[in-house]
């Protein structure tokens, strides 16, 4: 296994991420789609304790910065995983007291490491992910599509990097070029069970409600008439829909406005 900042990509750009479940260093399962499921992105760095520029991206403070401002700290739309690949460490190699480690990767990080012991399971994430070396850094979309390719493109990816995959290269299918515009609150978002709409109709008529999953899919439609223009409020019931995040568009034949809804 070699240690470098530059090799050839592995899973291949907007292919599906293989599903796992490991448990955390603190005893805490954590499962890959569970994560998704719930609209989040997700960051993969996997790293061995004993690869020099593994630590270096470590004390970098990148994933640091990531997890202050996208995961748990600032509402959890991202969850950022540390995972140490490599079967030949142990725990004391990872807390910085092995003889097979660069230091102790534990002090400070608040965001979640993963310690996989030798095994069927540990074997199967390898295979699955292609790990070749180290680091390697994967951004995985709500809708399970993975991107490696632009981490590849420069030495050390930093905050702005993983933030443009998860815009740009994450948006779903059909609406990754649509444009947001004013004059719609959508709240409560995230959303349990109703959403609700306010917005000003420039005119009365018919205003239409679509639906879109991750991947572009559009999962329902509904029709609200608009008596008069002025001030209209309403309501969708999106207890019918899986946990996720969709793209919610409303339109009159004139105007089109999109929000992002995380139903959870």
């Amino acid at each position: 296994m070699s240690c470098a900042w530059k090799a050839p990509a592995q899973l291949a750009d907007g292919s599906i991420a293989p599903d796992f479940t490991f448990t955390d260093i603190n005893g805490n399962p954590q499962n890959l789609y569970s994560y998704l499921d719930q609209g989040r992105y997700v960051v993969l760095d996997i790293s061995a304790t004993w690869c020099v520029p593994c630590w270096d991206y470590h004390n970098s403070g990148t994933l640091d910065s990531i997890y202050q401002l996208h995961d748990q700290p600032a509402g959890g739309d991202w969850k950022i995983i540390l995972i140490e690949a490599d079967a030949g460490t142990d725990s004391a190699d990872l807390h910085g007291s092995g003889t097979n480690t660069q230091g102790d990767w534990v002090q400070g990080a608040a965001y979640t490491i993963i310690d996989p012991p030798q095994g069927a399971a540990l074997s199967s994430f390898r295979n699955g992910y292609a790990i070749s070396y180290y680091p390697t850094f994967y951004m995985i979309c709500p809708d399970r599509r993975v991107y490696q390719d632009t981490f590849l493109k420069i030495l050390s990816p930093h905050v702005s990097t993983w933030e443009y995959a998860a815009s740009n290269l994450c948006s779903a299918t059909g609406v990754a070029h649509v444009t947001t515009t004013g004059g719609l609150s959508v709240y409560p978002n995230p959303a349990s069970a109703i959403v609700n709409f306010d917005f000003s109709a420039a005119v009365s008529g018919t205003a239409v409600l679509k639906i879109m999953n991750m991947l572009g899919q559009e999962v329902d439609e509904k029709e609200y008439n608009l008596p008069s223009a002025g001030k209209v409020s309403f309501q969708y019931d999106a207890t019918h829909l899986r946990r996720g995040l969709y793209y919610f568009t409303l339109s009159n034949g004139r105007d089109r406005l999109v929000r992002k809804i995380l139903l959870q």
